[in-house]
């Protein structure tokens, strides 16, 4: 199956640019919170707040958009839709370098028991590299020069990365309700956007339109079990006294 033509989706956007810019502002404002909150409990917990595997997707993927500059300012696709992007990314990129730090910070007794910090830290380092590595190998194998379908599928696994740490941390450390609800506006927001007004064709084919529906959903079930687990509400609240850290 084919993904999307380039010009045809900028055309699209650009005739649709109130409605891009309101709902895809409005999901950029939640990725921010989203993204700010996660570093945020995670020094507030002392953990690390995001999976090891999920920084290690998200990481080289909002790095490369970066070392991409020229193609968005004055290059192949100088489009303001793909410029506002760029500087949105700069925050979740500097957010994942963070999340990187803590899981080196703070993860050590969970991910590399036994072994010593160097050692840890060497592991976090190689498993960083892998994700560049696996990420150039699939960048390069996709026809998504806009970064359009892989925003969507990187944003579909940022809700097992969260299920996988409630299974580790059946509190919920290094998480907050603010965090997931913000997640869930971001995937709802930008679902509805690139169905609606990126033109059609891909936008509308069956497998994109189950990515969305399979990122949304899933969103709600960890707002779900994050309630459950007894998360604060936000990074400035207190936890429930029945799901307090042990101390």
């Amino acid at each position: 199956m084919g993904t999307y033509d380039p010009a045809t989706v900028l055309a699209a956007i650009s005739a649709n640019a109130v409605a891009v810019v309101a709902i895809g502002g409005l999901s950029i404002l939640a990725m921010f919170v989203f993204f700010i909150e996660g570093a945020r409990m995670g020094r507030r917990d002392c953990v690390y707040p995001m999976a090891l595997w999920m920084t290690a997707l998200w990481w080289p993927h909002d790095g490369s958009y970066l070392l991409h500059f020229n193609d968005w300012f004055g290059g192949r696709y100088d489009h303001w839709f793909m410029q506002m992007f760029w500087f949105a990314i700069v925050v979740t990129f500097l957010a994942e370098t963070v999340y990187a730090w803590q899981t080196m910070r703070y993860g050590r007794d969970e991910l590399s028991p036994g072994r010593t910090d160097a050692q840890h830290r060497l592991r976090i380092l190689g498993a960083l590299a892998a994700g560049v590595i696996s990420w150039a190998l699939v960048k390069g194998a996709l026809a998504d020069d806009l970064y359009l379908l892989s925003f969507m599928a990187t944003l579909l696994w940022g809700a097992p990365s969260a299920s996988a740490l409630l299974g580790r941390r059946p509190d919920g450390r290094g998480q907050s309700m603010l965090e997931w609800i913000c997640y869930s506006v971001m995937a709802v927001c930008y679902s509805i956007v690139s169905i609606a007004f990126f033109g059609g064709g891909f936008f509308h084919s069956w497998p994109y339109v189950g990515i969305c529906v399979a990122a949304c959903g899933w969103s709600f079930v960890v707002i779900a079990d994050a309630r459950r687990a007894g998360v604060p509400f936000a990074s400035w609240t207190t936890r429930p006294a029945t799901h307090a850290l042990a101390q």
